[in-house]
């Protein structure tokens, strides 16, 4: 059913009782881990002014983005008493607006520990920071060889609070990955140095969705907070480690624009990708890869009409999509509703089955959405 008041021809519907089932239940999983709900890329195309609020009612105990600019929008959108934490970098210009905001800040290494700071002592402001410790993503943080000395270094520096100590899968998806455990112990042996050395964190963290789903020690002692992202939405490569009861809340929809019966030797779409061996009822949609529909579903892809699969004719688009819809049943035409991913009677397309299709992963395809869809909050 059309909604009255959806005026854009591809919907993004968000489903924010079936987040609010899924953050609890995956609460309840890794208890007594906190969260940090991750709303990267505007909460990887959902809407972050409205996701973050959700999140904080849900119970998360702080946010996290990836720059400044993501940082200070959805610090607007909750109460300041919630923190907003910056994960990965922060680059030097960023620095008087990041510290005079209040963010929590990453710390990369030594060299911007002092220079966080140096802009800490200046505005007499106390800035709250975590040490990434890099244990294998190869990316960002501290070497484990150096750790120990470079936080000693840290911990001496003026008007820093220390408050975490992080790290970051690069391969967590699989259960029982073998690095993927030796980067949970090595973290473990550096914590331990630390403690040892008389030195402790508030927020130890390492798993996001996949260690959250398939790494169960990431969410154990010592580590007592997970970063919550694309699992919170129902979206996942595999449930292989946990049995956690998540559900996906998000719908993609649009609708068709024209249906016509095509002449066997027609051929469809930029190219002449496909000719067609016999007559067919082909029905022209109205979304392409400017709304996020991937290139690489041409001639491979489906979509669902009046709740059956029907495949993609020719090449996609950047407004259209052609579909074969002789195999439909009822009525197809001018406004019926496709959806292009979720769930359409008893059939339903996954994010993860079009990530598959473009050999790419969950992210990219729902930060690809264009600024054209609409997003609906139900």
């Amino acid at each position: 059913m059309i909604r009255d008041d959806v005026n854009a021809r591809v919907v993004l519907t968000i489903d924010k009782t079936i987040l609010r089932n899924n953050f609890r239940n995956i609460a309840v999983s890794v208890a007594p881990c906190r969260i940090l709900s991750v709303l990267k890329a505007d909460a990887y195309g959902t809407g972050a002014a409205v996701m973050a609020p959700l999140a904080v009612e849900c119970g998360a105990d702080r946010i996290g983005v990836a720059d400044l600019c993501e940082a200070l929008s959805v610090q607007k959108s909750i109460d300041k008493s919630v923190p907003v934490q910056i994960l990965g970098v922060i680059l030097p210009d960023e620095l008087p607006d990041a510290v005079a905001n209040d963010i929590v800040l990453p710390v990369n290494g030594l060299a911007m520990a002092k220079s966080i700071s140096a802009e800490a002592v200046r505005q007499q402001r106390q800035v709250r920071v975590h040490i990434i410790l890099d244990t294998g993503m190869g990316r960002f943080g501290c070497l484990p060889d150096f750790f120990l000395e470079d936080v000693k270094n840290i911990l001496r520096l003026p008007n820093l609070q220390i408050e975490g100590l992080y790290s970051h899968f690069p391969c967590a998806g699989i259960p029982g990955e073998a690095e993927t455990l030796a980067q949970i112990r090595l973290f473990n042996r550096q914590y331990a140095d630390l403690v040892a050395n008389g030195m402790d964190f508030a927020c130890r963290h390492i798993a996001a969705s996949d260690g959250i789903l398939c790494q169960p020690d990431s969410c154990q002692t010592p580590f007592n907070m997970v970063r919550l992202g694309l699992c919170w939405y129902g979206c996942y490569r595999n449930k292989n480690g946990r049995n956690i009861d998540i559900v996906p809340a998000l719908t993609l929809t649009a609708r068709v624009g024209a249906v016509r019966k095509l002449p066997a030797g027609f051929t469809i779409g930029y190219n002449r990708t496909v000719r067609l061996t016999k007559d067919t009822v082909v029905a022209t949609i109205c979304a392409g890869y400017a709304d996020g529909l991937p290139l690489a579903l041409s001639n491979t892809g489906r979509v669902l009409i009046n709740g059956v699969g029907c495949p993609i004719l020719g090449r996609v688009s950047m407004d259209y999509t052609m579909v074969d819809v002789s195999h439909a049943p009822g009525t197809v035409g001018w406004g019926t509703p496709v959806t292009l991913f979720g769930r359409d009677g008893n059939e339903t397309i996954s994010v993860a089955e079009i990530a598959n299709y473009k050999n790419t992963h969950i992210h990219e395809i729902l930060c690809s959405l264009g600024k054209r869809v609409q997003r609906v909050y139900v």
